[in-house]
């Protein structure tokens, strides 16, 4: 169970999480109907997600994190132990031996109304361990915005799937509208002690579902 301290921080993560690290997003775009086609693949299909995904940039890790902007957070050699995508490399958040907040972020990307969620794989070795995700992005008349995607905590135990993360879908439809695409990043913020939580495989849902 969390200590009091445990909950009360767990608590201010998804706002700490908006604040934590710069949005560095690039502008939207109103010029292309859609973003370029990307390889996809039904990599949960064994955990009852059926739904088609593609990669995030360097969302293995195979690369060093290739573009990310990490914080008390750094690639190690172990994978994912579920076989999702052949690799020996995962995301480590934490590391400090205190409670505290990790945070990584993606490059930038494209994506468009039909982007609608991303899932991840997560292991949570620490009894206090939580994961704020969040978008930002740039929107046409030049604000830079963060908006909260999901916070979720993960039990203590091996690698095991994410929830569902609202990805085009968490920015306001304003913004991204059917013909319009934006240039986003995403960002995965931990409330960890030690070395308790690893991330791999951040994998993009391409196809909107009702």
């Amino acid at each position: 169970m969390f200590s009091i301290q445990a909950r009360a921080f767990i608590a201010g993560l998804a706002a700490a999480a908006a604040v934590a690290m710069p949005a560095t997003a690039s502008a939207a775009s109103s010029t292309s109907s859609s973003c370029a086609a990307q390889t996809v693949s039904q990599p949960f299909a064994a955990y009852g997600d059926t739904n088609s995904y593609w990669l995030a940039p360097d969302g293995g890790f195979e690369k060093g994190a290739a573009g990310w902007s990490l914080s008390n957070t750094k690639v190690v050699t172990g994978n994912e132990s579920l076989g999702i995508l052949a690799g020996t490399k995962s995301l480590q958040f934490g590391g400090t031996g205190v409670l505290g907040l990790a945070q990584a972020t993606t490059p930038s990307f494209c994506v468009d109304p039909s982007d609608p969620t991303f899932r991840f794989l997560v292991k949570n070795s620490s009894v206090a361990s939580a994961v704020a995700t969040s978008i930002n992005f740039t929107a046409p008349n030049g604000a830079t915005l963060t908006v909260p995607a999901k916070l979720s905590v993960y039990a203590l135990g091996s690698w095991s799937l994410s929830e569902s993360q609202p990805l085009a879908t968490a920015i306001p439809s304003v913004f991204l509208q059917g013909g319009t695409t934006a240039t986003i990043t995403f960002q995965v913020t931990g409330a960890v002690s030690a070395e308790g939580l690893r991330i791999d495989d951040l994998m993009i849902d391409p196809y909107r579902r009702g």
